[in-house]
């Protein structure tokens, strides 16, 4: 945590776009999808709190910073269907945490997937439900389609609400600890 909080405002974290268009990660229907992000919202700073289409969203200046700065924070109920937000191969899975909680300490029960995409970028969905991405026949090695559900949003990890943390990277070396750096995303298509 030092480490991080040590490079946390470094230049290195820039506005980069993606090189690719990515969907929303998420099926849920518009109206939903509004409601249930203002009901989760409540008691979130009105400065970190953003509409992004038919979703709220929340900033983290906790964990929103440095390669991270990008992500973001869908406000949505466990149990919402993820989708893999462009084609790409399933690099990591974690899915066998049913542990959560709002201090650092849970940092490392997180349930996340990572797809790898053609152009050397990666999606990364967390905060998603034990076992979903196996019962959605997904493993590491898994060809997936932009749009195709790959999991189900749950509370797993570092986290006081329900929601998908979504964050799209591409490695980058440098002269900080991290090997990568999360990239300002491009939505549509």
């Amino acid at each position: 945590m030092e480490e991080f909080e040590r490079w946390a405002s470094s230049p290195l974290w820039d506005d980069e776009p993606t090189q690719n268009r990515y969907v929303h990660p998420l099926s849920i229907d518009p109206h939903r999808a509004k409601e249930e992000g203002w009901r989760l919202a409540v008691g979130n700073p009105p400065d970190e709190t953003y509409e992004l289409g038919c979703y709220i969203c929340a900033k983290s200046p906790q964990s929103h910073l440095g390669p991270f700065r990008h992500a973001i924070d869908f406000l949505v109920p466990d149990g919402t269907p993820v989708l893999a937000a462009a084609d790409g191969k399933v690099v990591e899975v974690q899915e066998h945490s049913t542990k959560w909680g709002p201090t650092s300490e849970y940092r490392d029960c997180l349930n996340y997937l990572t797809i790898a995409h053609t152009n050397g970028e990666f999606s990364q969905y967390c905060h998603i439900a034990p076992q979903s991405v196996a019962q959605n026949s997904i493993a590491i090695g898994s060809a997936v389609k932009k749009g195709q559900q790959v999991a189900t949003v749950g509370k797993t990890g570092w986290t006081d609400r329900d929601h998908l943390h979504f964050v799209v990277f591409r490695g980058a070396k440098n002269e900080s600890p991290f090997s990568f750096k999360s990239l300002k995303i491009k939505f549509g298509g």
